[in-house]
């Protein structure tokens, strides 16, 4: 007799048996379904456009990466800023931890990402000096010099998800070209003050007085405005552009009888201002001469 038929033969002599075995088996079946159901989840995984939903044994979301086909760097392997320029980095991003444990109904996104060093060229455009110019009409210009615009090359590290530009930041800048500045005459004496006058060096002092409109044109030919100032060409030559503290920016384009040695003469559009500044001692910075 085989030992099946012994079996078989001892089940049926024994019910209690017979029925404890189906039990056993019940409770084998169970504790399998039990453990399956706790091992395997749903997940779904978010791919660019694409997306995946099934049932997973993976226990770790990093396992699940691999299982959905996701081949290529996890994260970014190398520092951005060692990259060369022109030189692109691609990795993927992952939105959970890839050693997180897998759980039911788990939502899970995958980003292409890229990194790019690239360069940009920015115009500097040249600043703007103007002259004031004696013998222009007060609401004339004139291009002494067009100047040129200057270049500065500019590196950026620019961050993309899925096609998508996310940052941008600037990591060093390299000034190539400097800007040559436009330089304007203008007979506007106003619009040369306004941009401000930069001066250095020690002052030399002066006395000065004050005229207004006499009726004639200047010892070089120009028409009497603000800015004006009659001279001792001997010590100032004409011509020459300076900054006259309480007074601005002025040019020496003038003379007088009376004007000898260390003395100035500062034209005012009016008597009553040229009567109030009076005689008083003023620092004189000399910026340089006209033309």
């Amino acid at each position: 007799m085989n030992e099946n038929c012994v079996l078989r033969q001892t089940l049926d002599d024994n019910p209690g048996l017979t029925k404890l075995a189906y039990i056993s088996f019940g409770i084998l079946i169970l504790v399998t379904a039990v453990l399956m159901s706790l091992s395997i989840h749903r997940v779904t995984v978010h791919l660019g456009s694409k997306t995946v939903s099934y049932y997973t044994f993976a226990p770790l979301v990093g396992d699940v990466i691999r299982e959905v086909g996701v081949k290529g760097n996890i994260g970014l392997q190398k520092s951005p800023v060692s990259l060369a320029e022109g030189e692109t980095v691609n990795f993927y991003t992952v939105s959970e931890d890839l050693v997180s444990v897998v759980k039911d109904g788990m939502n899970i996104s995958v980003f292409e990402d890229r990194i790019a060093k690239d360069v940009r060229n920015e115009s500097i455009s040249p600043p703007i000096i103007r002259e004031w110019d004696i013998f222009l009409e007060t609401d004339r210009e004139r291009i002494i010099n067009p100047g040129k615009s200057g270049l500065r090359q500019n590196t950026f590290l620019t961050r993309f998800r899925d096609g998508v530009v996310i940052s941008s930041r600037k990591t060093g800048s390299r000034l190539v070209a400097v800007a040559r500045p436009r330089v304007i005459a203008s007979g506007s004496y106003e619009a040369v003050s306004r941009q401000g006058v930069r001066y250095s060096g020690k002052p030399l002092r002066f006395e000065s007085t004050a005229y207004s409109f006499t009726g004639y044109h200047t010892a070089v030919g120009a028409d009497t405005r603000r800015g004006i100032v009659a001279v001792d060409p001997k010590v100032i030559p004409l011509g020459t552009k300076m900054f006259i503290e309480g007074y601005g920016y002025a040019v020496a384009a003038d003379t007088g009888g009376a004007i000898k040695g260390k003395r100035l003469d500062l034209f005012f559009e009016n008597r009553g201002d040229a009567v109030k500044w009076g005689r008083r001692q003023v620092n004189v910075y000399i910026l340089g001469r006209n033309g």
